[in-house]
């Protein structure tokens, strides 16, 4: 059983897992360790770093009652990528990872992975595969408690790859010069994990730190702003406090192709009030929604309190609500780069699950 972290840490409590469980099969009540936001990337001989997939968080496992592949919320998602179906994985096995598909040039794209699972499904793009990156259980035995780099050399011995399941490479070291190529190759941004850390269920915490090339937050979608002729517009984002109320947390501009999608799969979610905790002033085509809808948008920076230049990405598949809280950035020590930009260019193209074009 994983030992529960210290306050600083975590702000949330992590789920353990419970002893019948271990018991009678897997646990089925793991719920993802979850990673904070670095202020910068950075270099460091604690770390080891990964590419950060743009795609839905999963848990794969394999027991006596069969093959399971669930999302952070433990919600059954064969039922909606039956293909994943037939992956092969020995029995007594969980994994980590995340469901990707990749577009036409071998890169993770989460607009593609949604519109495979919308109301619209559309079976376009490379894929779907699952990207293991964690091994949290072997022959039925945990390794929570295990560091890092032992669970990543277990995983790497394991032979687990196939034509549906992958288990990328990491970096030693410099997490700089990575995230200079996979910004290169236009891929979403890197993962640094402490090398002896242990895998603690249901935390956010700086053991795992995230880096994207451009900033991007989990909002929610408190309003629209609707025009006759393209549909959505301007989405009003909202953060969640501790406290549950919604402070408004700026606007981001939705791209015309989105407009007229956005503002059809939103109208079950209108309601007269607004959801802010804070005064919005009213503008014409104004549509308050039901605080239930989470989205990724792209930002170019912060200021009090509200994102600037933001841009609608996505709907959030598996978004919840209190993955709104604003993140303090960590600030971590940085050395000299050892490997130059070679070994990180090797990394990223032996890690994505298909050739890059």
């Amino acid at each position: 059983m994983p030992r529960q972290r210290g306050p600083a840490d975590s702000a949330e409590h992590p789920t353990l897992i419970d002893v019948g469980d271990a018991q009678s099969g897997l646990p089925r009540a793991v719920v993802p360790m979850r990673p904070r936001l670095a202020r910068r990337a950075f270099n460091s001989p604690d770390y080891l770093f990964e590419l950060k997939w743009d795609g839905i968080r999963a848990l794969l496992a394999r027991d006596r009652s069969g093959l399971r592949l669930v999302d952070r919320s433990g919600g059954d998602l064969l039922a909606a990528i039956p293909e994943l179906r037939d992956v092969s994985i020995p029995d007594g096995t969980l994994l980590d990872g995340e469901v990707v598909v990749c577009d036409s040039r071998g890169r993770p794209s989460y607009d593609l992975l949604a519109g495979r699972l919308g109301p619209k499904a559309a079976k376009r793009g490379r894929g779907p595969i699952f990207v293991a990156f964690d091994l949290l259980y072997q022959d039925g035995r945990p390794l929570l408690d295990r560091p890092l780099a032992e669970r990543r050399g277990r995983l790497a011995a394991a032979g687990l790859g196939g034509r549906m399941l992958a288990v990328p490479e990491h970096l030693e070291d410099d997490g700089e010069p990575f995230l200079e190529v996979v910004a290169e190759y236009g891929l979403e941004g890197i993962v640094a994990k402490r090398r002896n850390g242990p895998y603690i269920p249901g935390t956010r915490t700086a053991e795992w730190l995230k880096c994207h090339v451009t900033p991007r937050a989990d909002v929610i979608v408190g309003a629209l702003v609707i025009d006759d002729r393209r549909g959505a517009r301007t989405i009003l984002c909202g953060t969640r406090g501790d406290d549950g109320a919604i402070a408004f947390a700026g606007d981001a501009y939705v791209p015309p192709y989105l407009g007229t999608w956005l503002d059809e799969a939103t109208r079950d979610f209108t309601v007269e009030g607004s959801p802010f905790a804070t005064p919005i002033g009213l503008r014409p085509g104004l549509r308050f929604l039901r605080p239930r809808l989470v989205a990724i948008v792209e930002y170019g920076g912060i200021s009090d309190g509200e994102l600037r230049d933001a841009r609608f990405r996505a709907l959030r598949l598996d978004g919840r609500l209190e993955d709104t809280r604003p993140d303090e950035y960590v600030d971590v020590p940085s050395y000299p780069s050892r490997s130059g930009t070679e070994r990180p260019r090797l990394v990223v193209l032996h890690s994505l699950p298909f050739p890059m074009e």
